[in-house]
């Protein structure tokens, strides 16, 4: 999955527990933020939710 083409968009994101997310995303790359793998930061309303590559299930562009 391409994260980066994500990076500053309004997405709609299911998670692997088939819970709907639907926020600004921003994306992390793996080395810079010291993960093991890629991350998508969503901002919803006023908090920061933090999810794994292979925590999503599906994602698109709103």
């Amino acid at each position: 999955m391409e994260l980066l083409k994500y990076n500053n968009k309004k997405v709609s994101m299911i998670d692997t527990d088939d819970e709907v997310w639907t926020g600004l995303a921003s994306y992390c790359d793996a080395d810079t933020n010291e993960t093991p793998e890629d991350v998508l930061v969503l901002k919803i309303d006023t908090e920061y939710m933090e999810f794994m590559e292979s925590e999503i299930k599906s994602i698109k562009i709103i």
